[in-house]
């Protein structure tokens, strides 16, 4: 089970059972998570997200959770946004990553260091060879965020900035620093 955390941060699985105690009732989700859950979490990008993912829990009951809430550690717990590798890796070994922070906790470093926790975890696991992403081109907090976790953007299309990070990439930026 997907278990990532940063200095800051943890990222927090979202199963199945999680995902219904937040349609039952926030505060059951805040109680399972042992933290609060602002009444603007999830936000408008990830909200439609839910029901998919649990529609996927009911068709595989024991396939792994590959989406977490993200949770900012050291005093008050707090859920601040969502982060994943929308459904795992695909037969080549590729996961596209994902990711929202609430507005309050935007421009804080949050998304950035949350990514590369999951990007390192994602590559420790062997099966995963590599992430890509996309976003608004003009975006430029996730711009910020892709290009701070070592991702190279690839090429536009329309609206849409596509970005990617091998492990061989990954590996050489670890060694270099």
């Amino acid at each position: 089970m997907m278990r990532v955390r940063s200095s800051r941060l943890s990222l927090e699985p979202l199963t199945a059972s999680l995902i219904r105690s937040f349609f039952r009732d926030r505060r059951e989700m805040a109680e399972a998570l042992n933290a609060r859950v602002p009444a603007d979490w999830p936000g408008p990008d990830f909200e439609p997200v839910l029901p998919l993912l649990l529609d996927g829990f009911m068709r595989e009951p024991g396939h792994d959770s590959w989406d977490g809430a993200i949770i900012l550690e050291g005093g008050e717990r707090v859920v601040i946004g969502a982060m994943g590798l929308k459904g795992g890796p695909d037969k080549e070994g590729t996961v596209d990553i994902g990711y929202n922070i609430l507005p309050a906790y935007q421009n804080q470093g949050y998304a950035s260091e949350m990514a590369r926790a999951l990007v390192a975890w994602a590559f420790e696991r062997g099966d995963i060879q590599k992430v890509i992403a996309d976003c608004l081109y003009d975006n430029q907090g996730s711009i910020r965020v892709l290009e701070k976790v070592g991702m190279k953007r690839l090429y536009q299309d329309g609206n849409l900035l596509h970005w990617s990070l091998t492990r061989e990439e990954w590996e050489a930026a670890q060694h270099q620093s």
